[in-house]
């Protein structure tokens, strides 16, 4: 009988050591930190958290600041969660006499090339009132600070405004067979020249100071659509408005915004916020802090919307420390984020609500050839920088906050994502 208890115990003892030995422990982390392809030189910010413990799992460079890119656009997410209201206003007006008198909100889904939205359009187009358009104030340049400036003609660079039309972009639709292209939208003040020589690829390049493009055609025969940022001006976008309604639009100047006015309601806002996260577009993060500007002034101003969202983050996490964060996209490289802020940040959404606008490995958004299904997750891209913050779904059904947030490396980027995958799997098989 002795003997059989002791076989049973070292049968035990073998087993626990088996699935101890599974363990993805604090030693096998840090080994990897410094040994995988790409980490050797890079500086890494990295922390992973169990929120049923009072002690995150793994912290290295917790509570340093580092270059986030695109992850910054989780705090303008909840930024906006906090100050926008569940459906997003597409348009302010008031109506007087004969008059409709129209605003922005900040907006960006108007007639978006992705995310087409026409419910301003349809609803100026139904009016039987003389339009007027008050451009409302803002304090924003074109471009937030730090951002790069050779990123202009592109649409991941296209320019802030008050109202965006288009996505403030161009589509460009090329006939590589015939050398003939199309423009849409089309306005008499683009103005496009085409290169007579065949290139290795398609390029559309425009001026940066004026909405003058050139293409060179590529020597294949496939079709091709790029679509480039145009120069933004009042006088454009009156015109272009004007024109998709049907009817004159008048600029008018207000002292203010008038006390009372209505509201037009657009799309609800999680769809923007997963339009946002998913895909990682710029626009879409820049106007969501315009948009949380709008709700307490008339002027539209990021730095207004970031100070609201940075006192919210304070009051729900009992931090006093101000954030580093200068726009809404990561664009900047002026901007600097703690692994720690995010793992606060985190927390703070609500699982049932976060998880379906994140990117998830292999199935959407910026995680969609990558990683697996039980990643959801934020990336950030910046030359030399790469990072992501989210959540992992282990194995035994445990949801881990991470962050981790690779700066400095001067190996491919491909090579610091597939590093990184290694540690996430091995994260989900370990915990």
């Amino acid at each position: 009988m002795n003997s059989r208890i002791l076989c049973l115990v070292l049968l035990l003892l073998l087993a626990c050591q088996s699935i101890w030995g599974q363990r993805y422990s604090k030693r096998k982390i840090r080994k990897d930190l410094q040994e995988l392809p790409g980490f050797e030189n890079a500086y890494i910010g990295f922390t992973l958290v169990d929120p049923e413990r009072s002690k995150p799992i793994f912290e290295q460079n917790a509570h340093k600041h580092m270059t986030p890119a695109s992850t910054t656009k989780l705090f303008t997410v909840f930024g906006a969660m906090q100050h926008l209201p569940d459906t997003l206003p597409a348009l302010e007006y008031i109506i007087k006499g004969d008059s409709l008198i129209f605003w922005s909100t900040g907006y960006p889904l108007t007639l978006h090339p992705d995310h087409p939205d026409s419910t301003v359009i349809q609803f100026l187009k139904a009016s039987d009132k003389r339009l007027y358009y008050w451009v409302r104030p803002t304090k924003d340049s074109r471009f937030g600070p730090g951002w790069g400036w050779d990123d202009y003609p592109y649409y991941y660079g296209a320019e802030k405004s008050v109202f965006p039309l288009y996505g403030n972009s161009v589509r460009f639709i090329l006939n590589n067979q015939n050398k003939t292209y199309s423009l849409q939208p089309y306005h008499q003040g683009f103005r496009v020249t085409t290169d007579s020589l065949n290139a290795r690829r398609n390029r559309v390049v425009r001026d940066e100071w004026w909405n003058e493009f050139t293409i060179d055609f590529s020597d294949s025969d496939e079709p091709d659509t790029l679509l480039r940022s145009f120069h933004y001006n009042h006088a454009l976008f009156t015109d272009l408005l004007a024109k998709e309604v049907g009817q004159p639009i008048e600029r008018i100047a207000l002292n203010k915004r008038p006390q009372y006015y209505q509201t037009l309601p657009g799309v609800p806002a999680d769809s923007l916020y997963k339009w946002t996260l998913q895909p990682s577009d710029n626009l879409f993060a820049e106007q969501l802090l315009l948009m949380i500007s709008g709700q307490m002034s008339d002027t539209l101003n990021t730095e207004k919307g970031i100070e609201a969202s940075v006192n919210s983050w304070k009051q729900q996490t009992n931090n006093p420390e101000d954030l580093v964060w200068v726009d809404g996209s990561g664009l900047s490289r002026y901007n600097m984020f703690k692994p720690s802020e995010f793992i606060a940040l985190l927390s703070l959404f609500r699982e049932q609500r976060i998880l379906p606008l994140m990117a998830q490995g292999g199935t959407s958004g910026t995680l969609q050839s990558r990683y697996g299904p039980y990643v959801y997750a934020k990336t950030g891209t910046l030359r030399h920088n790469h990072c992501l913050a989210g959540y992992i779904r282990t194995d035994k059904g445990k949801l881990l906050y991470f962050a981790l947030m690779v700066n400095h490396f001067t190996a491919p980027t491909g090579t610091i994502r597939s590093s990184m995958g290694t540690m996430l799997e091995k994260i989900k098989s370990g915990y």
